[in-house]
């Protein structure tokens, strides 16, 4: 007994040495299949946490409006935020709007957080001035880009802000001019401070928050924050869209992933399909010396069972690699190590590694003994 597995062995390891060549395409074939596979399951387990920050930064995906009438007091506004885990939450900014006079003219100011407004208004372009936090102050005012043509506004030029209501009046300096492509070009961003006291009360209209969650749990989160004043909710469309995106990216890469595997598994098929042809009086030999169909497929399994762990190991491993650089190419952020991925990836490789041996074992044992034999 100790012999027969001593030459099966031998027999194995001297196959694989004579056929180095097309061992090697085989190799080559598993270990691209298995690190796309596990590259691909790395990114594909971490897409959600890293692309969703991603698309977070596309704008504000909550909204804090008041449950009755047109504002919300500021205390009530603060005591909502407080409750929301500031690791979720990317920005958030209050919104107070005004029709105010500026002396030269007259429009619509925005009470706003400026640090917020960054988060939840990031495509904002800057075409006059700056928008750097470091250079603003409470009387800071940024224009819309219509707004400041109307007002023939320039960089650094102090407004004077009346509230034809009140007569309360206040300066602001412009310090930058923007344009967002919306009704933004029509207001004068102001800090929320400025609006509240020209309109002389604490409150806000509504507020926009960039909160780091998916639409459902968004949705969970709105239910505990609303109440009889404040109707917190997600804004649908691009809580949706960004999960409707991500599913759509995932999907790609499962077809991608699918289509490298099938090129390999082919690659297998078509390199094992030669070696077979090559070695069919081997084959046939042994089958005369007394071996059994069985034996002859667990000498082709086994050869291909130790080119697969082998190349399927080292290529789930490399598939790491590659997620680092697509994660730092994509995301510029490193992609989570799991062992998940690593063994998936291993056992997709042997699964189509053993399909792909189907054929051509299955061909090997149905040869002409004596045509073969006799080199026909």
């Amino acid at each position: 007994m100790e012999e027969n597995n001593k030459f099966f062995l031998s027999s194995i390891f001297k196959s694989l040495k004579v056929g180095s060549k097309r061992v090697f395409v085989i190799f080559i074939a598993i270990f691209i299949g298995t690190s796309v596979s596990s590259g691909f399951l790395g990114i594909y387990f971490d897409i959600d946490t890293k692309m969703s920050k991603e698309l977070k930064a596309y704008g504000a995906n909550f909204i804090i409006t008041p449950q009755n009438g047109n504002y919300i007091k500021f205390d009530d506004y603060k005591k909502t935020i407080d409750k929301i885990d500031k690791n979720l939450l990317l920005g958030i900014t209050p919104y107070l709007y005004g029709y105010y006079s500026f002396g030269i003219g007259n429009g619509i100011i925005a009470g706003v957080d400026f640090q917020g407004l960054k988060k939840t208004k990031p495509f904002l372009e800057v075409r006059q001035g700056s928008m750097n936090l470091s250079d603003f102050s409470q009387d800071s005012a940024f224009l819309g880009i219509n707004l400041a043509k109307s007002l023939e506004a320039k960089i650094n030029q102090t407004i004077t802000i009346t509230n034809p209501k009140n007569l309360v009046s206040k300066n602001v300096i412009v310090k930058g001019i923007f344009y967002g492509g919306d009704e933004s070009d029509e207001l004068m961003f102001v800090d929320i401070s400025i609006s509240q006291a020209l309109d002389e009360e604490k409150i806000i209209n509504y507020a926009n928050a960039v909160i780091n969650l998916n639409f459902d749990k968004i949705s969970n989160l709105s239910k505990k924050l609303s109440n009889d004043l404040i109707n917190a909710k997600p804004i649908a469309q691009i809580s949706l869209s960004e999960g409707s995106m991500l599913d759509k990216i995932k999907g790609l890469m499962a077809l991608i992933g699918l289509v490298i595997l099938i090129i390999s598994s082919t690659s297998v098929n078509t390199t094992l399909s030669s070696i077979i042809f090559s070695r069919k009086k081997e084959i046939a030999l042994n089958l005369a010396l007394g071996a059994t169909k069985k034996d002859i497929v667990k000498l082709f399994g086994t050869e291909i069972a130790i080119i697969t762990i082998f190349s399927a190991v080292l290529g789930a491993f490399s598939g790491y690699v590659l997620a680092q650089i697509l994660g730092m190419m994509i995301f510029k952020a490193s992609i989570d190590f799991r062992i998940l991925s690593v063994v998936i990836a291993v056992l997709i490789s042997l699964i189509c590694s053993f399909i792909a041996a189907f054929y051509p074992i299955k061909k090997a044992i149905k040869i002409n003994l004596a045509d073969t034999l006799r080199g026909e």
